[in-house]
């Protein structure tokens, strides 16, 4: 999934950004299940989510004998996207607001000194 169809809600972007802080920003590229699990800010539902957008992985750690039995995932990992994300909602907003607030508000400042300028011109 793209990033322009990402938007992320509150406790989802605070679960990300735990998430990034645990993995030092992809300098420790994964870390222990259990350690995101008992943070206050975990919630299933939402690190689902997160794990669907792309933004986080789960992996396993390798076992010395593999065997053929479920083994739930023990290693979370943010993924590039996942890291860039709160960069790519800043500028994003950035651009919402140049394209929404800015420019109407310079164009009504030039329209409005326009009319200026021809009532004075033309009295």
């Amino acid at each position: 999934m793209e990033l322009d169809k990402i938007v992320l809600n509150r406790k989802e972007r605070k679960l990300l950004n735990k998430i990034n802080f645990l993995t030092d920003y992809g300098n420790k590229r994964l870390i222990k299940a259990e350690i995101v699990t008992s943070q206050p800010e975990f919630d299933l539902y939402y690190f689902y989510q997160l794990r669907n957008y792309g933004l986080v992985e789960t992996h396993h750690y390798p076992e010395p004998e593999e065997s053929y039995h479920y083994r739930p995932d023990n290693g979370i990992a943010s993924t590039q996207k996942g890291l860039h994300y709160n960069d790519w909602h800043w500028e994003h907003l950035r651009q919402f607001l140049y394209r929404s607030v800015t420019v109407p508000i310079i164009i009504s400042i030039i329209a409005n000194l326009v009319i200026l300028v021809v009532k004075h011109f033309y009295k």
